[in-house]
């Protein structure tokens, strides 16, 4: 009974310390967010994009460019991390050998434009080809 009050109390915390790390993180997130967008109208500004009172399109065609490129980034920092998190091997969607996994850069075509993200990649020596593993067929 004590074993299952003291696992309780433990979760409790974990509960809490996650709550926590998460406000922290969503605070940070929206101090970073301020400062691009007071970094980019001071950009548009020196740069000459922004001169006098621009139509408000102008305004709006910058910030959602920033967006773009924030998504961008967002993509290839997710990517990278999953490519990292995962097994090193995988079977074979072919013939179902094992074969070890390489982490790659590929350009790929996203709505918010074109960006280059890690993945894995296996190659089958057997079935002389190449694939993506499918994540419930990475590891042993």
């Amino acid at each position: 009974m004590e074993d299952m009050k003291a696992m309780e109390r433990e979760k409790s915390c974990r509960r809490g310390d996650d709550f926590e790390r998460t406000s922290r993180l969503r605070e940070r997130l929206e101090r970073l967010l301020r400062e691009a967008a007071e970094v980019e109208v001071e950009l548009s500004r020196a740069d000459g994009t922004i001169r006098g009172v621009p139509h408000y399109s102008v305004i709006e065609g910058r910030a959602h460019e920033l967006g773009k490129r924030l998504s961008r980034e967002v993509q290839q920092r997710q990517m990278s991390e999953l490519a990292a998190s995962q097994a090193a091997t995988a079977k074979c969607p072919g013939c179902g050998v094992v074969v070890r996994l390489e982490t790659r850069r590929r350009e790929v075509k996203s709505v918010d434009g074109d960006t280059a993200l890690q993945e894995l990649v296996g190659e089958c020596r057997h079935c002389r080809r190449h694939f993506f593993p499918d994540t419930r067929d990475v590891g042993p």
